[in-house]
């Protein structure tokens, strides 16, 4: 049976919560461990000093939600809305050797990952365009048939990264760190066309 409400300072393991509407409202001190959210609306919600671990998001409305302080790791965002959140108000430094987040057919539109360590993220088939990647460390993520239209990359550590079957990725080579990056043959064209290079058949 899913709990019906989320207070400030509540410590919860392994419970569901479905059709919660927390819009606009501050949640302060509350900590999920292994919980499911299915539905929810956490739009422009301000979550300050909490913590999800293990957590799983579905079919949430996310947008412009607000993580002051707050931790995550080894947390699954599957058709969620997500546009306009910044990243970078977790607190990544006292997350201890965690999984990283995994974004799967999410729109991530207007986001910022500024600068953030997020070795091994996943954002699978989804809408990220606009957002800020730059210094980012984003090694051995998974961006397989994402759309990158209107992305920031710069000085962003893509080694190793997947981009199969990803559309606009426009990423100049010459300022990020591309070693072992997997591109399909069509983007990697439009790699080398967005440095003025004219190819021919």
């Amino acid at each position: 049976m899913a709990l019906d409400k989320i207070v400030d300072k509540m410590d919860v393991f392994a419970e569901q919560y479905e059709g919660i509407d927390l819009h606009g409202k501050k949640i302060t001190k509350a900590e999920f461990e292994d919980c499911t959210f299915v539905s929810c609306d956490f739009s422009e919600t301000f979550f300050s000093s909490c913590k999800f671990i293990g957590c799983r998001f579905e079919n949430c409305n996310l947008a412009l939600m607000k993580l002051t302080n707050t931790k995550m790791g080894d947390v699954d965002f599957i058709s969620c809305k997500m546009i306009g959140i910044d990243w970078t108000m977790l607190d990544h430094k006292s997350l201890l050797s965690t999984d990283s987040l995994r974004f799967k057919e999410c729109i991530l539109n207007d986001s910022n990952f500024f600068g953030l360590t997020l070795e091994g993220v996943v954002m699978k088939e989804c809408r990220a365009k606009d957002v800020d990647f730059r210094n980012a460390t984003l090694q051995k993520a998974n961006f397989t048939g994402s759309d990158f239209k209107g992305a920031l990359f710069g000085n962003t550590h893509l080694e190793h990264a997947n981009f199969t079957d990803a559309q606009n990725t426009s990423i100049d080579i010459r300022s990020n760190h591309l070693k072992g990056a997997i591109f399909s043959r069509y983007e990697a064209l439009y790699l080398l066309e967005t440095m003025g290079i004219v190819l021919v058949d």
